[in-house]
């Protein structure tokens, strides 16, 4: 073989590997930034139109809860989202069509309060809950009469930020009715910045009194308002500027979901789940996997970990024994860079695989 015949050779080899090792780095076939503007243009407004099948059905004190399904016919096994504040299903068709396509039927929901769900108060800006445990129960009726209808075999939690919070609360309550849950970002406590927590608690609880002795709604806890578009130089969510666009877009043509800040109410009851579910991380028996935002600023990481300390010490830890951190992702990893997306979507789609 003369030098010419082996440096071709070994010219093939070093791709076929570098190749397979690119391949490797998303072994699902997730989407990625290349395939976006035509994704977006075509193929998800087909698939949703195709597959995402809408309903409502009435949470506690008869609040509409609305709720899309995407019944895949060749699963046994369904994912259940369970997303954040201010977020509603309609943010997740990328998410949907992803997991889909790895076979699973999914289900997904709008919060009271937020999404296409009914609003509770006279501002339908004003992100608000009365009790904290409302969320928790909501998620118990739409499991049971919704997903549970279809019989999984295996029932997966998918959960956000926020929904961290209430998955945890829930797992407490229901420990039998999952297989596993992956967190993403779990609301285990608030990033307040300087302002200690319980000083935080004090103020929202002491606002929220106030107003309701004088008979009227709670009001937006201090330095909040109205929905406001951040623009992508400004946003602490996400990387992707084509992602982060699409969602802007998605909510200025779907008006009705906009969300603005939170209620005075809302920060006290949000920051009592978060420290209860953290505490909670003891008694859980459910298999998790808790996906941590490197460069998080939305949610405290530092109650991530000591949730999983919790868990550990109950005697049943998180996934890998700890947090999972994607180095450098912002708080939204489902609607992330590819850098940062994939990672996060295959670690969960293996642990999902692995308990199933």
């Amino acid at each position: 073989m003369t030098f010419g015949a082996r440096t071709g050779w070994l010219l093939v080899f070093i791709l076929t590997l570098t190749g397979r090792a690119l391949a490797m780095d998303n072994p699902y076939h997730l989407q990625t930034a290349a395939t976006l503007p035509e994704f977006y243009q075509q193929t998800l407004p087909e698939f949703w139109h195709q597959h995402a099948q809408p309903g409502e059905i009435s949470g506690v004190d008869g609040v509409p809860l609305r709720y899309v399904a995407l019944r895949n016919p060749a699963s046994h096994d369904a994912i259940l989202v369970v997303n954040g504040r201010i977020e509603s299903y309609i943010k997740y068709q990328e998410l949907a069509y992803d997991l889909y396509q790895q076979g699973y039927s999914v289900y997904l929901y709008d919060h009271r309060g937020q999404g296409f769900s009914g609003r509770l108060l006279t501002d339908p800006h004003k992100g608000h809950v009365v009790h904290f445990d409302d969320y928790v129960r909501d998620l118990k009726v739409f499991r049971d009469q919704v997903v549970m209808a279809d019989q999984p075999t295996h029932l997966f939690l998918l959960s956000h930020s926020m929904g961290g919070a209430i998955a945890v609360n829930y797992l407490h309550q229901y420990p039998e009715d999952v297989t596993a849950a992956a967190l993403s970002a779990p609301m285990f406590g608030i990033a307040l910045g300087a302002l200690p927590n319980w000083l935080a608690r004090f103020v929202t609880w002491l606002l929220d009194g106030v107003t309701q002795l004088l008979g009227i709604e709670s009001p937006y806890a201090p330095g909040q308002g109205g929905y406001d578009p951040v623009p992508f130089a400004d946003n602490e969510l996400s990387h992707d500027a084509v992602r982060y666009a699409w969602f802007r877009d998605t909510y200025r043509a779907y008006p009705e979901v906009q969300l603005g800040g939170p209620t005075a109410r809302w920060v006290n009851e949000a920051l009592h789940a978060a420290a209860q579910a953290t505490a909670r991380g003891r008694t859980l028996r459910t298999p998790l996997l808790v996906l941590q935002a490197g460069d998080d600023s939305v949610v405290d990481n530092d109650s991530q970990r000591a949730f999983c300390q919790q868990m550990r010490a109950g005697g049943h830890p998180c996934s890998s024994g700890d947090v999972l951190q994607i180095a450098g992702a912002r708080h939204e990893l489902f609607n992330e860079s590819d850098d940062y997306r994939i990672p996060a979507l295959t670690a969960m789609l293996d642990f999902f695989k692995q308990k199933s």
